[in-house]
């Protein structure tokens, strides 16, 4: 019997010490919820449940990401959307002013809100914006510079590849011009079978009054020269006409314009097609090739004519958004420019490609109009593809958030009902160390006891 080491208070209070430790760590497990709350609990749990964690948040923003680009479709269709009726409410005049029925003030009457309606157009595609960033004005469309100011690549569809694209430029665009016409007072002058009559009344003044007051609603300069007179065409391209016709039952003089032509070089393919409407030329190649092209009849060098032009394209310019947990994970869309220069109905200098001052211009007006409702259809279709897909794109991370959740929840989290067992299983354990602790310590008494009996 020994007074100085009492070993087995010390091996009770060893146990008493462990059952204390667990005891505790069973506490931090059941009032957090979470079995590892320290390395110490688990060291590759945690490493793993700590990179769950980083993915669930990343998952849940790329998500919130998805819902952000489907609100910038959304604005996007919604202006396009005004686009397209206000090109109905166009096409729907230019039918009207085809017929005959009506006269020339008639007509600019009709002409006057065309210009409006264009002035609308303008406007929405440079104000719609979302959190300040334009998406009909190109801002968010692929950037593209040109080897020759003035010639510039107006679009360029995701399916382009990026690189440079060389062409030459055979013929710039031109205007209708009729010159050396003839009037004589009194008589009577057909422009585009539109009549003006000159009585004798009339002086070569007043005459010229007549013939510029008509050829200014028909967008038709004029320059006289004693009582001839050149016309030309405020516009370029092949659907630019005038007509002249001195007398009822004469045959009728018709002067056309001519559409710009370009011969493509390295970077074309030899399927590519080529379509041209006045400045605009458009190129269409497999895959969805497509890329819009503005030749204008005067560049700041002078003629284009004969110049060789190289495009370049970037993988850059357009909007892109984070739709994955981790890098490289973007879904890139592309806003091309919804105006009223990339949908034909004015060039690059601003002036109007739709007149319907003539029956004749009308006409040519509606297929002009069905072709710019065929672009902003197509540039809408392309929006809600983009819409379709961010919606799946959004349920996707949500299902793949809960299912990484519900992973983690596997290797951190507390299961309560077995904790509480442990829990109770070392409380009573603790106890009972606590007693054999008190037991263990009266030992000694037992020595003193042996003393006093000596």
């Amino acid at each position: 019997m020994k007074i100085n080491h009492n070993v087995t208070a010390q091996i009770a209070n060893v146990n008493l010490k462990k059952d204390e430790r667990r005891v505790s760590s069973s506490l931090e497990k059941l009032s957090s919820g979470y079995k590892i709350t320290k390395a110490a609990d688990d060291s590759a749990g945690l490493a793993i449940s700590n990179k769950m964690r980083n993915q669930i948040r990343a998952l849940n923003q790329a998500s919130r990401n998805s819902e952000d680009g489907q609100s910038i479709v959304q604005t996007a269709d919604g202006a396009l959307n005004e686009v397209a009726a206000i090109l109905q409410r166009i096409r729907e005049l230019t039918v009207q002013n085809a017929n005959d029925t009506y006269t020339v003030d008639d007509r600019a009457a009709s002409q006057n809100e065309i210009d409006q309606l264009l002035d609308e157009i303008d406007r929405i595609s440079s104000t719609t914006e979302f959190n300040g960033k334009g998406l009909l004005d190109g801002s968010s469309a692929r950037l593209i510079t040109s080897s020759v100011d003035g010639i510039q690549a107006l679009k360029t569809s995701l399916e382009v590849p990026s690189g440079d694209y060389m062409f030459s430029i055979d013929t710039a665009p031109q205007p209708a011009v009729a010159e050396d016409v003839e009037f004589t007072i009194p008589g009577i002058l057909y422009i585009n079978n539109t009549v003006i009559e000159f009585s004798s009344e009339d002086t070569e003044e007043t005459a010229s009054d007549k013939i510029l007051d008509l050829c200014n609603k028909m967008d038709i300069d004029v320059e006289f020269s004693g009582t001839s007179c050149t016309l030309t065409t405020k516009a370029a391209g092949d659907n630019q006409h005038i007509t002249i016709k001195h007398a009822s039952g004469e045959p009728e003089q018709l002067f056309m314009g001519s559409d710009a032509q370009i011969t493509l070089g390295d970077g074309f393919s030899e399927n590519a097609k080529i379509t041209a409407n006045g400045s605009h030329v458009t190129i269409r190649d497999t895959s969805g090739f497509e890329m819009l092209i503005e030749i204008p009849a005067e560049t700041p060098e002078g003629s284009p004519e004969g110049q060789e032009v190289t495009l370049k394209v970037y993988d850059a310019g357009y909007m892109g958004i984070q739709i994955g947990a981790n890098e490289n994970q973007m879904l890139h869309m592309n806003f091309d420019e919804v105006s009223c220069n990339t949908l034909s109905l004015r060039d690059f200098n601003g002036q109007r490609l739709i007149n319907v001052c003539s029956n004749h211009s009308a006409e040519m007006a509606i297929s002009s109009i069905d072709v710019a409702i065929e672009r902003v259809s197509a540039t809408r279709s392309e929006l809600g593809a983009y819409q379709n897909r961010l919606e799946d794109t959004t349920s996707s991370l949500d299902v793949a958030a809960y299912n990484m959740t519900n992973s983690m929840s596997r290797i951190i989290d507390t299961d309560m009902a077995d904790e509480m067992t442990q829990y109770t299983q070392l409380n009573v354990l603790t106890q009972a160390a606590t007693t054999m602790l008190s037991q263990a310590n009266s030992k000694p008494q037992e020595i003193m006891n042996l003393l006093q009996g000596m």
